[in-house]
C-alpha cells in the first residue's frame, strides 16, 4: 500500500473540499485557492460532475436494473455520489479502487462497516493492479451487468491510444449487460476566435497542468471526438457525449 503523502495536494481531497467536504489539509486549500483564482468556474465543474454522477447512477439502477459497481479511483465517501448510493441501498454491491492512501483508509474503514464495499488498492492504467485482484474478480465473476465507473481517470493519461488500451482492458472483462460512464474535461463549446474563450482555455490547461505536482499525473483536455475514439467499440447511450450538466 503507498504512503501517506501530505508533501502534495491530493486529487481526492482537492475533490472533496471544492464540494464542501471537511478531509484537506492546508496544502491542498492552497491549491484550490491557487486553481480557482485561475479558474473560477472549477468549482462549479466538479459540483456538475457530482450531480451528472447522481444521475447516471439512478438511471443504471433504476432503468437497467445494475446494482454492482467497479468504481476506479474512487473518491473520499463524502464526495462520491456512488458511496451514497450503495449506502442507502443495502441490495448493492460496490468494488471502490484507489491508489491515494488517504482514500484507501476512508475505503477501508467504509468496507469494515458495510458488507457491500470492497476496497482495492490499484491504478487504472495498470490494469491488473485492479482486475486481478480478490475482490474485483468476485464481481466480475458472478456474471451479473456491472457498472464500471470512470470519473475524473481518463484524463490521467496523455495518449488517446494508451487511454483507449487500458478501458478495453476492463470492458472486454465486464459481463453482458453492463455499463460504463465517464466524465472527461473538455475545451469543446470554446471559441479560439474569442479572446475570453482563448483565455479560458490557456486557463484549464494551466489548471490541469497543476495537477501534475508531486506524484500525481497531469490532466489532459479532449475534444468530444477524441473521447469517442478512445471510446470506440462501446455503444453509447442517450443523449451519448454530452456536457455533464446537459446529460
Amino acid at each position: 500500500m503507498p504512503e501517506l503523502d501530505l508533501c502534495c495536494a491530493s486529487p481526492a481531497r482537492i475533490k472533496d473540499f471544492l464540494l464542501g467536504g471537511g478531509n484537506a489539509y492546508a496544502i491542498d486549500k492552497a491549491w484550490c485557492a491557487n486553481a480557482t483564482r485561475i479558474l473560477p468556474s472549477l468549482r462549479r465543474t466538479y459540483r456538475d460532475e457530482h450531480r451528472f454522477l447522481r444521475r447516471a447512477i439512478r438511471l443504471v439502477a433504476a432503468k437497467r436494473g445494475i446494482s454492482r459497481f467497479l468504481v476506479v479511483d474512487a473518491g473520499l465517501p463524502d464526495s462520491d455520489a456512488t458511496h451514497e448510493y450503495i449506502a442507502q441501498h443495502e441490495t448493492s454491491k460496490a468494488v471502490f479502487t484507489s491508489d491515494d492512501r488517504h482514500v484507501l483508509a476512508y475505503l477501508e474503514l467504509a468496507a469494515s462497516n458495510h458488507p457491500a464495499i470492497d476496497s482495492v488498492c490499484g491504478t487504472f492504467s495498470v490494469p491488473g493492479t485492479i482486475l486481478l485482484t480478490d475482490p474485483t474478480q468476485q464481481l466480475l465473476g458472478a456474471g451479473t451487468p456491472v457498472c464500471l465507473v470512470l470519473c475524473g481517470v481518463l484524463e490521467t493519461i496523455s495518449q488517446n491510444d494508451d487511454a483507449h488500451t487500458a478501458l478495453r482492458c476492463y470492458t472486454e472483462r465486464l459481463p453482458a449487460g453492463s455499463l460504463v460512464i465517464v466524465t472527461h474535461p473538455t475545451v469543446d463549446g470554446l471559441n479560439p476566435a474569442h479572446p475570453a474563450d482563448r483565455e479560458m482555455a490557456t486557463n484549464m490547461r494551466q489548471v490541469c497542468q497543476a495537477y501534475g505536482a508531486g506524484h500525481q499525473p497531469e490532466r489532459h483536455l479532449r475534444t468530444a471526438e477524441e473521447l469517442r475514439d478512445i471510446l470506440s467499440g462501446l455503444t453509447l447511450i442517450p443523449p451519448g457525449i454530452a456536457f455533464t450538466s446537459n446529460w
